[in-house]
């Protein structure tokens, strides 16, 4: 087991290493771009050798392993062997001899064969690192430790001058301890032996495995050296065959063919990074002294049309000089006719002012009729306000005299009531005197009542018809006492209207007064600054004439600048043709 598990272990060990390596190769591939092709060649070199070097050393390091087990196996069975054969027959002689009295037992070598027997059994123990055998081994143990119990006893019984029987038994123990120590040990060796038996068939299948797999790790070896070196060459190879080919095509003047891609920050990649920056810096001078020129032809085209132009400009401009100085005439004539309209304007002004005045003199008159007419308003308001309260008794006397004869009509109407009462007596006292013993005068009497009864009954009736006719009159002034208040009372809103429009006239009329005031001032205002526009066209006048000496003056620059204008016209021309020899030679290049 314990070959098994270290060989487990290298095993796992060895991986792992080939892991590690992988994985600095793999870094090694992706970084290898950046190194120079020294520097590569180097590292290969040392890469295939470290991991040769690797290889070689885990199977030496499993092989060293096997030897070692082996080893442990053989000192196991020979430290067995010793407690078994040797120590054990030494230690039976030893103690056979000190019982029979031969050798005395403090001179007895018994004690230096059992710690024999002890440093043996550790180091078995010690072999035993997976405690395959520890059952055995602490068997072996427990009967040395017995061993040596009776070994003690049997000197205390020598030392204390024991009967020959009691020496005698402890002796026998002795004895059957060790035919029993032999049996242990016998069993240790045993097992020992099938461990090996077990060990060496696992060894002899891991080395099968290893050499296999150390064959294989160099085959990987091989093929990588080989990629290596392909790699390599690729790296280098043709980037130097693309750089040729390029070169040969620039060098017949085609600037069509790109740079070269740079993979690798090597020399190869410093001489294309050198290439390419040389073909961009070549290209972009080819470039711009095109398009330079394109802007020079183009430049020298609109600088001949612009020439052309102020040519014509110049002649424009010395007509328009010509006709400034008749324009500056006639302005100057205009200004002197402007000063005789500012005069007249002048002249209006202080009649407006005049008019003004007399316009402000009519408003002050017409705000003083407006004031008077108000008081006569105010007057008339008061007459009618007291017509008004002369009028309101009449209206209330009306209906108390009216009161007073329906009261009269109420009393009427009783009397009435009451003759007709009498009336209704006098006939029931008639029907009661018919009979025979009434006298003719009683007769006469009554008679004489109904008749002044019929009489004060017509009257009533007279009274009523001429009540209501007085009803009827007063009803009829009544009605028309209330119009004519009504008709005050409209009167008197309708003055209260007048009244208000008239105060809004003077109202309007102050306003009036105040607008013609700052219309006054206004005017006043624009009179100051009348005199000044005819001060500044004054000086607008002496300005022209001044204008008109410059303008003058720039007719001749003008004539002065056409001639220029023709020589630098002249150049222009040779300049374009010399850009157009220019444009020839630069156009053999092909982009």
């Amino acid at each position: 087991m314990l070959i098994l598990k270290r060989f487990h272990s290298l095993t796992n060990t060895y991986l792992y290493y080939l892991i590690i390596g992988g994985e600095l190769l793999l870094k090694g591939i992706r970084n290898i771009k950046d190194y120079s092709l020294r520097t590569k060649l180097i590292l290969v070199f040392l890469a295939i050798l470290v991991w040769l070097a690797s290889i070689n050393f885990i199977q030496i390091y499993l092989f060293m392993g096997y030897v070692k087990q082996y080893n442990d196996m053989l000192e196991t069975i020979t430290l067995t062997n010793s407690i078994n054969g040797v120590l054990k027959q030494k230690l039976n002689d030893e103690i056979r001899e000190i019982a029979y009295g031969k050798v005395p037992f403090e001179d007895g070598t018994q004690y230096e064969h059992l710690k024999n027997m002890y440093l043996n059994l550790e180091k078995i123990e010690a072999n035993d690192e997976n405690k395959q055998f520890s059952v055995e081994i602490t068997g072996v143990r427990e009967t040395l430790h017995t061993t040596n119990q009776y070994i003690d006893q049997l000197g205390e019984q020598i030392q204390g001058a024991a009967s020959a029987d009691e020496r005698s038994i402890t002796y026998e123990y002795i004895t059957i301890l060790s035919d029993l120590i032999d049996e242990k040990v016998q069993l240790l060796l045993q097992s020992t032996l099938i461990m090996i038996e077990d060990s060496k068939n696992t060894i002899s299948t891991h080395l099968k495995r290893d050499l296999t797999i150390y064959i294989g790790s160099f085959i990987i070896l091989f093929i990588m050296a080989i990629l290596f070196a392909w790699f390599i060459s690729n790296n280098f190879v043709k980037p130097i065959r693309n750089l040729g080919q390029k070169t040969n095509k620039l060098a017949e003047g085609d600037l069509t063919i790109g740079v070269i891609p740079i993979t690798t920050n090597n020399e190869i990649g410093d001489l294309c990074r050198s290439y390419n920056r040389m073909y961009d810096n070549l290209k972009d001078i080819i470039i711009s002294v095109r398009k330079t020129n394109d802007l020079v032809v183009i430049t020298s085209k609109d600088i001949h049309q612009s020439i052309l132009e102020n040519q014509l400009a110049g002649e424009e401009v010395a007509e328009a000089t010509q006709t400034i100085s008749i324009n500056l005439h006639q302005q100057d004539q205009l200004i002197q006719q402007s000063v005789s309209t500012v005069e007249t304007l002048f002249y209006m002004h202080n009649e407006i002012v005049k008019q003004s005045n007399q316009i402000n003199k009519h408003s002050k008159e017409t705000t003083q009729l407006s004031i008077e007419v108000n008081d006569q308003i105010i007057h008339f308001m008061d007459k009618v306000v007291h017509t008004f309260a002369n009028l309101r008794p009449l209206w209330s006397n009306p209906n108390e005299q009216h009161h007073d004869f329906l009261q009269i009509k109420e009393n009427f109407n009783r009397m009435k009531l009451l003759l007709m009462e009498s009336n209704v007596l006098c006939l029931t006292l008639y029907n009661s005197v018919t009979q025979p013993s009434m006298t003719n005068k009683t007769e006469e009497t009554i008679l004489r009542i109904k008749e002044i009864s019929d009489e004060g009954h017509q009257l009533s009736e007279g009274i009523e018809n001429q009540i209501l006719d007085l009803q009827h009159v007063f009803l009829s002034t009544k009605t028309k006492l209330k119009q004519n208040s009504e008709q005050i009372y409209e009167a008197t809103q309708q003055s209260s209207s007048i009244k208000n429009q008239y105060q809004r006239i003077l109202h309007l009329r102050n306003q009036q007064q105040e607008e013609i005031e700052n219309m006054k001032q206004n005017i006043q205002v624009a009179f100051d600054q009348m005199l000044k526009v005819r001060h500044s066209i004054s000086e607008i006048e002496q300005s022209s004439r001044i204008n008109k000496e410059q303008i003058v003056g720039i007719a001749a620059m003008g004539e002065e600048q056409l001639t220029t204008i023709e020589e630098i016209s002249d150049f222009s021309f040779k300049l374009v043709e010399r850009i157009h020899d220019m444009e020839r030679n630069m156009k053999k290049f092909t982009l």
